[in-house]
């Protein structure tokens, strides 16, 4: 993890924290969920769909991968540059990490996002 740099370990350890994190909300929302949930709204905000609350574990679980992925990509991508030097090595570990980053942290807030419209059962409204 800090064979490319200290920063990029560490940044490394908040992709993995990021990753984590939707799964253990989940874990403790989700038993407090009754068992059918809304999971789709209109335009009004009101349920338009319903489902079993385990389909919210779905967003965690992709964010997961999501995570783990960029980290073994990053890893490749850099093991591949490590011919040329240690500098664009760590910087190509470093540019595949924060893509990890943006995409875990937007992955969050939908996940987020999720679990307080199920939890209320009132999703995003359009004040028209």
């Amino acid at each position: 993890m800090f064979r490319f740099g200290r920063t990029n370990g560490y940044l490394t350890i908040v992709l993995i924290l990021l990753a984590v994190l939707p799964l253990i909300e989940a874990f403790f929302v989700i038993p407090q969920l009754p068992d059918s949930v809304a999971m789709a709204f209109g335009a009004g905000g009101e349920p338009t769909r319903y489902a079993s609350r385990y389909e919210l574990f779905l967003a965690p679980g992709i964010c997961l991968l999501l995570g783990v992925g960029m980290i073994l990509t990053a890893r490749r991508q850099a093991g591949v540059s490590i011919r040329d030097s240690r500098v664009a090595t760590e910087l190509t570990y470093r540019r595949s990490i924060r893509s990890g980053l943006v995409m875990t942290g937007l992955l969050n807030v939908c996940n987020i996002y999720l679990l307080a419209a199920a939890f209320f059962e009132r999703g995003f409204s359009l004040a028209l």
